[in-house]
């Protein structure tokens, strides 16, 4: 057992779409969270910027003594998670991207002719990991990508549930209206645009979100190495970002339904 608290991840406020499902799946343990905002979106980045931005945090929340580190960001996950965990043994660190093609693997073997549609960063689309994950154990699988480098952006600014929203989904998937089963959520950005992304494509689409899945593989990490939290101490949540904190907070408190105040990353 152990009453450490975890580490979790994003660029932004898309991470905590992460924190919400890792509350729901682990409400004993302690969190510390970090956006940064300083350096968002993601999706544009260089690996090379990536990878500095990933090793920074990771040096801030391992002071922070945290017993894992879960990588809330699918830029991040698809594009340099090898390198980080290279450099950081002894933590586990737990992306997005793996969970997420594991859990869509198995759906599509239990649901053979599933159509999927696969929307996320230029980054991640470019990486086409989720892609190779996926075929590698489904071959025949039918799936459409789309890079969608408006969405983050949109939704650090608070932009969801306007007509820009319904316009930039529109524009992006109008064209798999009727074309797809499930929709794979390739950035923890995008469940904060469920409702413009199912006015598109229909109220019959399956959302899946990567947030549920890293969830439960944090949860299967921890169970392994005997280190969930013990006890009946309360958890306590600490949110850190790296730029400004009034939009982070404003949208954490929606999320959430909570009153978080975040400090400055040092």
């Amino acid at each position: 057992m152990s009453n450490r608290p975890i580490g979790i991840f994003d660029s932004g406020v898309g991470g905590l779409t992460v924190l919400a499902k890792v509350k729901e799946s682990l409400p004993k343990e302690s969190v510390i969270y970090v956006g940064d905002t300083a350096n968002a979106p993601y999706g544009g980045k260089s690996q090379d910027e990536l990878l500095k931005y990933g090793q920074n945090i990771i040096r801030f929340l391992r002071s922070q003594d945290v017993k894992a580190i879960v990588l809330a960001c699918g830029t991040t996950s698809s594009t340099v998670y090898e390198q980080l965990v290279a450099e950081c043994p002894g933590i586990p660190l737990i992306d997005v991207i793996r969970p997420g093609a594991k859990a869509c693997v198995k759906q599509v073997s239990q649901n053979p002719g599933l159509r999927l549609g696969l929307i996320a960063t230029a980054a991640t689309i470019k990486s086409g990991l989720f892609e190779r994950l996926l075929k590698a154990s489904c071959p025949d699988v039918s799936l459409l990508t789309q890079a969608c480098p408006l969405f983050a952006p949109m939704v650090e600014a608070g932009i969801t549930k306007n007509s820009v929203a319904k316009w930039a989904a529109e524009t992006y998937i109008g064209s798999w209206r009727g074309s797809v089963d499930a929709l794979i959520l390739g950035c923890t950005h995008y469940p904060l645009l469920a409702d413009a992304l199912t006015g598109v494509l229909g109220e019959n689409i399956q959302h899946i979100n990567l947030a549920s899945h890293a969830a439960k593989a944090l949860r299967t990490r921890l169970l392994a190495t005997d280190s969930l939290c013990g006890g009946s101490i309360l958890p306590v949540y600490e949110y850190y970002v790296s730029g400004e904190a009034d939009a982070f907070n404003k949208t954490a408190r929606h999320l959430l339904n909570s009153n978080p105040i975040a400090l400055k990353m040092q």
